[in-house]
């Protein structure tokens, strides 16, 4: 099994704010899905930890939640996690990311 990052909300959270969320990230998710996550305390989304857009996902997810007034959960590989340390994570990945990047450039210019 991947490492993987993902969130979940109450089970007594609104269904029609948490779709609303959701449906804007996963599109192909229908309503009775999301619900059926909900019930169940599964997670809504959940990414594999490697992948920085995965990660930036849940981070934007878990702030659309905070503003609609649900205290999401937020997991690392089963284990709950907090938002500092998938910001954290996500910034180490920008680094690498852009660290990558200026390599190639300077390769590129050799």
């Amino acid at each position: 099994m991947k490492p993987q990052v993902g969130i979940k909300i109450p089970n007594d959270s609104s269904i029609a704010k948490a779709a609303s969320i959701i449906r804007k990230i996963e599109k192909n998710l229908s309503i009775s899905d999301i619900s059926g996550r909900i019930k169940n305390s599964d997670y809504l989304l959940s990414y594999d930890l490697s992948s920085e857009k995965g990660v930036n996902t849940i981070i934007h997810c878990y702030n659309e939640f905070k503003k609609i007034g649900v205290t999401p959960s937020l997991y690392e590989h089963d284990r709950p996690a907090s938002i500092d340390f998938l910001k954290n994570l996500s910034k180490t990945y920008k680094e690498i990311s852009d660290e990558i990047d200026a390599e190639m450039e300077a390769e590129d210019e050799e």
